[in-house]
């Protein structure tokens, strides 16, 4: 989702545009996509995009918003009512969640979407990053730099598990007192990484979602999304699934790189 040119996009300056709750927003609920901008530009500037999959790209008017853009600058601009009219799309509800985040079980309680954020969490996280074309930070980036987004989380899980089961066989081949020193701090350390890692992506993830379909806060102004990442995380997870793929139309697939079966449309 991004311009023709494709520039590199600069996370520090990154624009949002506004939630439901802000003055103004709710003349327009519409779906977001990010533009990188492809030069400085001052504000009121229209000039074409191409936003959607890397294969099925479309070119829509943007116009510049208020304070004008630098180049490489990412904003967020409406998408049109006329875009795509009449093809086959993912629909995704803007201005609020599509349900609570403690309502796990609104797909069904054998769900692929909810037993794999709740057995795997940082899994299921990806096939919503990968759904949306978000890199491994849970954050916009270049067509490139996302299409092996879920690969790469996957890489990281299993590789932070043979990590931690070799550390418990060095365990449990030493009795208690005779354990190396070593073996308690990797697990420590590891354990905080993955952790904190887990947590900022979730919370970038989540926030980037809010942001695209203008959804404001509800609960924990300004710290809701880190506050669920931290404590919620899996029904965190679930809820983005749900909110993102319209599992009344599409099957839910446990193994796929986007919990959806292949056949679904893209998402813009």
């Amino acid at each position: 989702m991004t311009d023709a040119a494709e520039p590199e996009a600069s996370s520090a300056d990154y624009k949002e545009s506004g939630f439901a709750d802000e003055p103004g927003a709710q003349e327009d609920l519409s779906t977001k996509v990010h533009i990188v901008a492809p030069s400085t530009l001052p504000e009121g500037y229209v000039f074409d995009a191409e936003v959607g999959a890397p294969d099925a790209k479309k070119t829509i008017s943007v116009e510049v918003p208020a304070g004008g853009v630098v180049e490489g600058q990412v904003f967020l601009v409406p998408l049109p009512d006329d875009f795509a009219v009449g093809e086959p799309r993912v629909n995704i509800p803007t201005g609020k969640w599509k349900d609570d985040w403690y309502e796990i079980l609104n797909a069904g309680p054998c769900h692929s979407s909810l037993w794999c954020a709740l057995c795997f969490t940082q899994v299921a996280m990806a096939q919503v990053m990968q759904r949306l074309r978000f890199n491994w930070l849970g954050e916009y980036a270049p067509d490139a730099a996302t299409k092996s987004t879920f690969k790469v989380i996957l890489t990281l899980v299993i590789c932070y598990t043979v990590f931690t089961l070799a550390l418990e066989m060095v365990e449990a081949s030493n009795n208690y007192y005779s354990i190396p020193t070593w073996v308690p701090v990797l697990r420590f350390f590891g354990g905080v990484t993955f952790t904190i890692y887990s947590i900022y992506a979730l919370m970038k993830l989540r926030e980037n979602v809010r942001a695209k379909y203008s959804i404001p806060e509800e609960r924990c102004k300004g710290m809701e999304d880190l506050c669920c990442s931290m404590w919620c995380s899996c029904c965190v997870v679930s809820q983005m699934a749900r909110h993102t793929g319209e599992y009344e139309s599409y099957k839910g697939k446990f193994c796929s790189e986007t919990g959806l079966e292949a056949n679904v449309p893209s998402i813009v």
